[in-house]
């Protein structure tokens, strides 16, 4: 299987992360009662965070980890997409570069904080992409998963093809 790489606010890695790895927790209060008792109060999920490592191959490395650094600074929320993991609302938080770069190879690690925001409560059946949308940025706008799209839009030959125009199944 040929993986789709990562992506962020339509900038591609040219090399999927050696690393990923997802926290996700609640929000969870103890309170104390008289006599030893607890109760136990949760408050809600937490920002998930998307942690990564990897490497970044080829003559032009740097230019790539460049391109990631522009990304980064630029600031801003945009639809993280990570192959068979789907697509998260995010932000970029933290890129390191690791050690001493070498001619063709550059170790970076990455932070991403998901953005939490109230989903639409009314769904479309159909909606018309516009200009750069892919089926990422499609799945997460309304909430939908990935491997549903695919089924619902079989002339999609990739989730991350530009359907800018086109008019997209939902359910």
């Amino acid at each position: 299987m040929n993986l789709v790489p990562m992506r962020f606010k339509g900038v591609e890695w040219h090399h999927n992360p050696r690393e990923i790895s997802f926290t996700c927790e609640q929000s969870v209060n103890e309170l104390g009662a008289p006599f030893g008792k607890a109760y136990i109060q949760n408050t809600g999920r937490k920002n998930t965070v998307i942690r990564g490592e990897g490497e970044l191959y080829g003559d032009d490395c740097a230019e790539q980890f460049a391109r990631l650094l522009k990304l980064f600074k630029e600031g801003g929320a945009g639809i993280l997409a990570i192959p068979k993991l789907g697509a998260v609302y995010a932000v970029f938080e933290n890129l390191k570069l690791k050690g001493y770069p070498k001619p063709d190879v550059l170790t970076y690690s990455f932070v991403f904080r998901e953005v939490m925001e109230k989903a639409a409560d009314n769904f479309p059946k159909t909606c018309q992409a516009a200009a750069g949308d892919t089926l990422w940025d499609i799945s997460y706008r309304f909430g939908k998963p990935i491997d549903r799209l695919i089924a619902l839009n079989p002339w999609v030959k990739r989730p991350d093809e530009n359907l800018g125009g086109m008019e997209v199944s939902l359910c």
